[in-house]
């Protein structure tokens, strides 16, 4: 008979019984395929105090040391998120909702920047351009082409020399070269999609390009600087020529570049026209919750300034608003406007959250909705730490909404919870006890610390002292055993 392979589940599990094993094994998070998986106890105070790498929950009566606790935990870690109890739960219903206004604005100012930082690179190339400007410059040659077309005949020695009315050579734009050099680096360099790049280029080609490249980059730059070098000369001799002839000059104008900017400026307002038509750009769900942002054009002079958040006067501004260049222009005109901020003028962008049922929140869902960010916030640190969540939450939203999100944290870090309400504190079932208690020795107030699994019979501290668990449990988060017995006893009666 061949022997069958070995096979072994682990379960996190203090005292080995019958009824823990059993406990254990209804939790999914409590049950690994092997040994490496899972959670385990680590040391946090010197007098060798551990807490599990998983969820833990903190008890006790009032004033027995929780906080205290909590507080010596947050300095035993330089990266931890404290959520202190009442930080979020809202009082005073006009400063409360302009926290959380401000709060929903800074996220809505971090969701504009990244939205528009395409768009703010495009108005960074267009605001030099001076269409005004560049008509008259047109004008101007016009002018001269035709007066010195009339004194042709009339022209003197000077005005005859061909330079007279030579123009500049073309300097030729190696901003695009040196990007395309760029990305062909990028398509060498680059090893997560190695493969899928050689079936269609090997690398010796690219390598072959690159050098191409960068080969005719240097040719253009050497090109440039011999043009650059002559036109000075040229002009040099022009002005020499102009200072001794009263024949017109013809003014010299690079249509070339008019006629980009002109492209340029007509490309830049179909963009903005596309960006102030309505639709919704985000739309995420957060336990419950909807954060939604939707795009538009600006209809009042108050929303442009809301969006630049200063007291300036954008009358005017909003009447060339129909022709984004225009009102660009007179934005650019405002002396109360930082340049680099103007991107933000062009669309706007409105931020909200959503209830269940597809309204914006208020109220105490302002609250929940808060304390769902600031634990889901908690994965940027090493360790959570919750002063009782429960405080003006109801047992459905912390079942549904708050266990599940706590949960999911303490599957990557640490976790210790504060918690009176047997939602929290029992229904999550929690990896690790701690319960703190108020004891008196001699003279001296200690606050000590008794831990263990649920499923252990006892909880102990580290000098060996041992508590019953099942009274703790009970007299924590039950209000006692006859208080529990007396509310299942209620429920049976009305159960159908």
């Amino acid at each position: 008979m061949s022997e069958l392979p070995t096979r072994q589940t682990y379960i996190t599990c203090g005292d080995i019984s019958f009824e823990a094993i059993k406990e254990c094994l209804g939790d999914k998070d409590k049950v690994f395929l092997s040994k490496a998986d899972g959670n385990s106890l680590y040391q946090v105070f010197e007098n060798g105090q551990h807490i599990s790498t998983g969820l833990n929950i903190l008890l006790g009566d009032r004033s027995s040391g929780k906080t205290v606790t909590l507080n010596r935990l947050s300095k035993t870690c330089a990266s931890v998120k404290y959520i202190e109890q009442f930080s979020l739960v809202q009082r005073d219903e006009k400063a409360y909702e302009k926290e959380f206004k401000s709060d929903i604005q800074r996220k809505r100012g971090c969701f504009i920047d990244d939205y528009l930082s395409g768009f703010k690179s495009l108005l960074d190339d267009v605001m030099p351009v001076d269409l005004d400007g560049n008509n008259k410059e047109v004008d101007c040659y016009v002018s001269s082409l035709l007066k010195s077309a009339e004194e042709k005949d009339r022209r003197d020695a000077y005005a005859k020399v061909t330079l007279f009315d030579e123009i500049d050579f073309p300097i030729s734009e190696v901003k695009g070269l040196k990007q395309l050099i760029e990305s062909v680096r990028h398509l060498i360099e680059n090893t997560e999609y190695r493969e899928t790049i050689e079936r269609h280029i090997e690398t010796a080609s690219l390598k072959a390009l690159a050098c191409e490249l960068i080969e005719r980059l240097w040719k253009n730059i050497l090109e440039n600087k011999k043009k650059r070098h002559a036109n000075g000369l040229i002009n040099d001799v022009k002005e020499g020529l102009n200072m001794r002839t009263s024949a017109t000059k013809v003014d010299n104008v690079d249509f070339y570049r008019i006629a980009i900017e002109s492209k340029k400026v007509e490309r830049f307002s179909e963009i903005v026209h596309l960006l102030q038509t309505e639709s919704v750009i985000f739309d995420e769900s957060v336990q419950g919750f909807r954060i939604v942002a939707t795009k538009g054009a600006f209809t009042k002079a108050g929303e442009i300034g809301e969006a630049n958040r200063s007291q300036a006067s954008f009358s005017a501004a909003l009447e060339e608003y129909g022709n984004p260049y225009r009102y660009l222009r007179s934005l650019m005109g405002h002396d109360k406007l930082d340049s680099s901020e103007l991107y933000r003028l062009f669309v706007k962008i409105t931020y909200k959250v959503l209830n269940r049922d597809g309204c914006e929140v208020s109220g105490g869902e302002r609250s929940e909705f808060r304390l769902l960010q600031e634990i889901k916030d908690a994965q940027n640190y090493d360790l959570l730490l919750i002063d009782e969540p429960e405080s003006s939450f109801d047992n459905m939203f912390l079942k549904s909404d708050v266990n599940q999100i706590i949960k999911e944290i303490a599957r990557s870090m640490p976790v210790v919870v504060v918690t009176h309400n047997s939602t929290v504190g029992a229904t999550i079932r929690p990896d690790y006890l701690i319960y703190a208690k108020k004891e008196k020795e001699g003279e001296k107030l200690n606050y000590k610390l008794y831990s263990g699994h649920p499923t252990d019979k006892s909880l102990k501290s580290v000098d060996g002292k041992a508590i019953r668990n099942h009274e703790i449990m009970m007299n924590s988060l039950e209000a006692g055993k006859d208080a529990y017995e007396g509310r299942k006893r209620c429920y049976e009666a009305i159960e159908d």
